[in-house]
């Protein structure tokens, strides 16, 4: 009888934990008409944006991971609970504007008349200096970020390694990796060619506009076009693209 019992709630929480559904929300920030919010559903590796007035709609699943970004706001995080998925209320995601601190300005006491050539003269000039020219060692390599370090770390060490490996770090680290780099190609996909390329020339509408390149990033060759700076063949794949978009989408 107890086997019986096991089982069925076993079965059950397949049942839970497995059911995709839709999770309804909504943005609360400032000024949040007009911005577009970057929602991505990690676990499903499936993303989309919120409407003009913050509201926003996906399928999610009982412990999915969502991750809410933007330039303009600070990137916040949630796992998806069985109340957030009741279809008779949205969920309220707040999120803080990033505050940009301002670089100190040096008042300077040279007294200039207006004339460029002659006032040009009576500032000094800085000499550039970088590692190059100082004689010490350089690389042109980009800067590993906050999360590559942290996986580097994380892999040394003869008891570090086993450790994170067994306690779910460096499976978790890789994840929030995976995503970073979708966010950049995403970004950088909606940067490659303009607003009225995307509305006027593929009829999208301008608020699914991240959400089709995100459809896009689904595709390994598209993330090889980026690299390689292939606009024509990009612009070919986009118009390809936008056909299987809108019909998924259900849009005319």
């Amino acid at each position: 009888m107890v086997k019986y019992i096991l089982s069925f709630l076993l079965l059950t929480s397949i049942q839970i934990f497995g059911q995709s559904e839709t999770l309804k929300g909504k943005i609360i920030a400032d000024s949040i008409q007009g911005y577009a919010i970057n929602i991505v559903n990690y676990t499903k590796a499936i993303g989309t944006t919120n409407d003009e007035n913050g509201f926003f709609e996906m399928p999610a699943s009982v412990g999915d991971s969502i991750v809410f970004s933007s330039v303009q706001y600070q990137t916040r995080s949630i796992v998806v609970t069985l109340e957030q998925l009741d279809k008779e209320q949205r969920i309220s995601v707040v999120l803080y504007p990033v505050v940009q601190l301002l670089e100190q300005v040096k008042v300077s006491n040279i007294e200039l008349s207006g004339h460029l050539d002659k006032d040009v003269g009576a500032v000094e000039l800085q000499p550039f200096v970088d590692n190059q020219i100082l004689g010490l060692p350089f690389s042109d390599k980009p800067q590993p970020t906050k999360t590559e370090r942290r996986i580097y770390t994380a892999k040394s060490g003869i008891l570090d390694r086993p450790l994170n490996y067994l306690n779910g770090t460096l499976k978790k680290l890789k994840k929030i990796k995976a995503l970073e780099d979708l966010q950049q190609i995403v970004q950088k996909g909606t940067t490659t060619f303009s607003t009225t390329f995307f509305v006027e020339e593929l009829a999208l509408p301008e608020e699914l506009i991240t959400d089709f390149v995100y459809y896009c990033a689904k595709d390994d060759y598209f993330n090889n076009l980026l690299e390689n700076s292939k606009r024509l063949t990009l612009l070919e794949f986009f118009q390809k693209k936008a056909k299987s978009y809108k019909k998924h989408k259900e849009l005319h």
